[in-house]
């Protein structure tokens, strides 16, 4: 879990920034572009997490990542069964279980990152 968690921002009319905390990576025409250069430095995008809120209620244990105001994915810690205390993670057609909240959380960013990319798309 050692890639580089990296900010993917607008800059506005002039394409897709890749931000290093407050240095400016890099700038891209467009944001698949600038996602495909994070895929192909091992880095991901670093998503918004907030808590995920079900009929007007914070799940516990439960978080949903966004991208520009854009579902990306979502992270839950199992209570009860046979998984319980795993964290499932979850992304568009991806997802996974795993020990920790972190792992669960780079599972979802590598995911969505390589999803905007289209690293898993035929060629």
């Amino acid at each position: 879990m050692a890639s580089d968690r990296l900010l993917v921002r607008s800059a506005y009319q002039r394409g897709w920034q890749i931000v290093d905390g407050s240095a400016i990576v890099e700038t891209f025409e467009t944001k698949e572009d600038a996602f495909q250069c994070l895929v192909d430095r091992g880095a991901r995008v670093h998503l918004s997490w907030k808590r995920t809120v079900i009929a007007g209620a914070e799940v516990p244990y439960d978080f949903c990542a966004e991208f520009q105001s854009k579902y990306a994915g979502r992270i839950r810690k199992e209570l009860h069964g046979p998984g319980v205390g795993k964290w499932f993670w979850f992304s568009g057609s991806s997802s996974g279980s795993v020990d920790t909240k972190d792992e669960a959380v780079f599972g979802v960013e590598r995911a969505y990152t390589r999803k905007i990319a289209g690293a898993d798309l035929p060629r």
